[in-house]
């Protein structure tokens, strides 16, 4: 028995890229489809290998999600109390209307850069 795919009897033609064979003669003559078209699966060793590496991929990408999530975001322990008491009070100030009003962008760059 020959190695590969599988036999074929004469007048089959197959293409390996897409794992589809046909027959060249036609068993409804109105369907115009060869009598043999169908789609072969690969086999469960090859499966195996595709969901092992996209299973590794998808481990990485999370890994490296988590690795920039740390550098962005700091833990919430990271963050001293004083802070967050600052933090607090000057959003307090604000909703008094204790807040800086500036007319125009500019002005506010201007009041930054002095």
């Amino acid at each position: 028995m020959p190695s590969g795919r599988g036999t074929r009897s004469k007048g089959t033609k197959s293409t390996k890229r897409s794992g589809i064979t046909y027959t060249a003669s036609l068993e409804d003559a109105r369907s115009g489809t060869p009598a043999g078209v169908h789609e072969s699966s690969p086999d469960a060793a090859g499966n195996r290998k595709i969901e092992t590496l996209l299973s590794d991929i998808v481990t990485r990408l999370d890994r490296i999600e988590e690795k920039i999530d740390e550098t962005v975001y700091p833990p919430e322990s990271a963050i001293k109390p004083e802070f967050v008491k600052r933090v607090k009070k000057a959003q307090a100030d604000i909703k008094k209307g204790k807040g800086k009003t500036y007319d125009s962008v500019d002005d506010f760059f201007k009041e930054i850069e002095a």
